[in-house]
């Protein structure tokens, strides 16, 4: 394993398996502090042809880690390890999911009757606590204090996070002619510090085609649906474009 000036790894070998986390198998590496997470080929959900969604996966995470991370908001990125594979720190998983609105789309919009695609005035944040068999659980700031999983310091921390992700992909977005309909967001401990894990990808992401504003096309960076390979590799174009 080689690592450079900035503490990045550029090449390690996995070792161990440790586990699958949604879709993802998680592996040792030579370091105690930093671990392999490999994206799955055989993703449920998805229609696209076998490892291509996983190189997609792992290709518009790496990228849109990196770019937050110039924004200098804490991540658990390292660097890219494979095709379908990237170097992560090794983080205590914070057993919740914090999912940002920017649009009437999902669970919020069927909750509380708000028109489908409708865009929102201002983001709404909501906390769901996650873990074991239970679907995850809508609660409020007093539930993560009362349930021991966060102290009200880490709260303040996570939404500001939260929020600061948000704006920066929104601005990214905005000059791609994309927009962020809604993000679904994990967050972990690395050394007393609260950082972004898991990934960022339409599994994750909700992307919308503002060229298609209104047409069935605008939702079509979401996993179930068809031709999912060829519109993931279109984003991920996007993305990366110099504008």
């Amino acid at each position: 394993m080689v690592v450079d000036s900035d503490d990045k790894v550029t090449t390690s070998q996995k070792r161990e398996r440790i586990g699958e986390r949604e879709g993802k198998t998680l592996y040792h590496s030579e370091r105690p502090d930093l671990i392999i997470q490999e994206f799955m080929e055989d993703t449920p959900g998805t229609n696209g042809r076998q490892g291509e969604i996983s190189a997609l996966r792992n290709e518009i995470s790496s990228y849109l880690f990196e770019y937050i991370e110039g924004f200098r908001i804490p991540t658990h990125f390292v660097s890219k390890h494979s095709t379908t594979a990237m170097v992560v720190k090794r983080i205590e998983m914070i057993p919740l999911t914090v999912r940002v609105y920017n649009a009437g789309s999902g669970s919020l919009m069927k909750r509380f009757g708000i028109k489908t695609n409708s865009i929102l005035d201002f983001p709404v944040i909501e906390h769901y606590h996650t873990g074991g068999k239970r679907a995850p659980q809508w609660i409020n700031e007093y539930h993560t204090y009362a349930f021991n999983l966060l102290s009200p310091e880490e709260y303040k921390q996570i939404n500001r996070i939260a929020s600061k992700v948000n704006a920066v992909l929104r601005g990214l977005c905005d000059r791609r002619q994309l927009f962020v309909a809604n993000l679904q967001l994990a967050f972990g401990r690395y050394k007393d510090q609260i950082v972004l894990g898991d990934e960022l990808s339409p599994f994750t992401c909700h992307f919308w085609d503002v060229t298609q504003r209104g047409n069935p096309d605008q939702e079509r960076y979401i996993p179930d649906r068809e031709n999912a390979t060829e519109a993931f590799s279109e984003l991920y174009g996007r993305f990366i474009l110099k504008v």
